[in-house]
């Protein structure tokens, strides 16, 4: 996937950019986990350590909406689909939930000590499990952006000949490229690809009518289009090039099992539920949910 794996940065800045430019809000109101009923059950296996804290702390570089970015009055609270889940998974354990912002690269190894929990939109992949433990919670990979309606009749079967704008310098513009190779070997009209320097720009140029579609990650295409006012919509690719799925995970200590086990089986009762797909519509993003939580499972990448 195009997230965090290889992360082509989609910064918070740059995604609400994207959505100012569409005359759009910016920001959204928590989930409100007021009525989420704690599991005595649940609650009496959390660790003493987190127990006795009464606080489950997670690590998150809160730079990367809508998963998790700083807003509010001071522009330092912490927001988003992670947060809004670290704070239903508390809630279900009788916990408080405290998102504490870091650079990116640090949480991992930082977990057990800094953090109980990772929660910054981690791809999961085989290196990673390797040093931590995962329970999945998303499925994300790449969408295409076009006006709502699709005015320009944009198929994602035939891209050939299409005008597509793109991040410049980004993994979705080297897999155009790739792309853009098969139409010309299979006779058909090119790509006139746009390549933009930021998503921003590329997302824009598709809103104006500039383009008839762009390419980038689940997470900024189906936001932006949530946010749009019903002026875009998303499209899954098809083909191997573009049509890349991988799952996000909660990072949990590797030493620690029992609160992974914990979080896993937390998270799966929010699934049955229904307060984690309640979550997701909230954002837009119905369409990256999982439908069950899984320990470490198995990554392409």
């Amino acid at each position: 996937m195009f997230g965090k794996t290889c992360r082509t940065v989609v910064t918070s800045s740059t995604t609400l950019l994207a959505l100012l430019a569409l005359g759009c809000a910016a920001s959204a109101q928590a989930f409100d986990v007021s009525r989420i009923e704690v599991d005595k059950e649940l609650a009496g296996r959390v660790p003493d350590k987190v127990r006795q804290a009464g606080v489950l702390v997670g690590g998150s570089d809160n730079d990367y909406a809508p998963w998790e970015y700083l807003a509010g009055a001071d522009g330092q609270t912490p927001e988003g689909i992670d947060i809004d889940i670290g704070n239903a998974i508390a809630a279900r354990l009788g916990l408080k939930y405290e998102s504490r912002t870091a650079q990116f690269t640090t949480i991992l190894p930082a977990l057990g000590t800094n953090y109980d929990i990772g929660m910054s939109a981690f791809s999961i992949t085989e290196e990673r499990k390797k040093v931590v433990n995962f329970v999945s919670y998303a499925e994300t990979g790449n969408e295409w952006v076009i006006k709502a309606g699709n005015p320009a009749g944009f198929d994602p079967k035939n891209v050939c000949g299409r005008q597509i704008a793109v991040q410049s310098g980004s993994r979705h513009e080297e897999k155009l490229m790739e792309v853009n190779k098969a139409c010309a070997d299979g006779g058909g009209k090119e790509m006139a690809i746009l390549p933009f320097k930021t998503q921003t720009e590329a997302v824009t140029r598709v809103a104006t009518g500039g383009a008839d579609a762009t390419i980038t990650g689940s997470a900024t295409a189906l936001y932006a289009a949530f946010k749009s006012n019903k002026t875009l919509e998303t499209i899954r690719p098809v083909g191997d090039e573009l049509n890349v799925r991988g799952l996000n995970g909660i990072a949990i200590a590797k030493k620690d099992m029992a609160l992974t086990e914990v979080i896993s089986d937390t998270l799966t009762t929010l699934i049955k539920d229904g307060t984690y797909n309640a979550i997701l519509d909230s954002w837009g993003m119905g369409a990256v949910g999982v439908q069950k939580a899984e320990i470490n499972p198995a990554s392409d990448h």
